[in-house]
């Protein structure tokens, strides 16, 4: 899993400024973006099993679980923004890199994908080959 190799220092960003990375400073804010992810993932699993319960009661109005279970989602993206990273989904975190975004989906072991702006999931491809055919700036 990702562990810091050496000390680090998360850059904390505002809202409204974007973030360029490079492979390695990607690779160097992964070991938090990681634990931010794995801490939000868990307090989500009791919320999921009440919110399963109640709409198998087909309960039509708003739930204190619901708005929970979004005040969860909402804090998490935050984190990430303030650190300068997107989330695009649930669990699905980027790194904009100036021409496409790294990208890393939770539970995945590492970084692993790339994908232009425009082509987003569907243009998945793999982080290694990209650099390797490409050779960008940021890799």
């Amino acid at each position: 899993m990702y562990e810091l190799d050496s000390p680090f220092v998360a850059q904390i960003v505002p809202f409204d400024e974007e973030r360029i990375f490079t492979l390695s400073e990607a690779r160097a804010l992964m070991p938090l973006v990681v634990k931010i992810t794995t801490a939000a993932h868990k307090r989500l699993e009791p919320l999921r099993t009440q919110l399963q319960t109640e709409i198998s009661t087909n309960s039509d109005s708003e739930s204190s679980v619901e708005e929970a279970y979004r005040r969860v989602v909402q804090e998490w993206i935050e984190k990430l923004q303030r650190l300068g990273v997107t989330a695009s989904d649930l669990w699905v975190v980027h790194f904009d890199t100036g021409d496409g975004h790294i990208c890393w989906r939770f539970p995945e072991l590492r970084l692993a994908n790339y994908h232009l702006y425009e082509d987003c999931e569907n243009g998945r491809r793999s982080l290694d080959e990209y650099i390797e055919l490409f050779q960008p700036d940021w890799g």
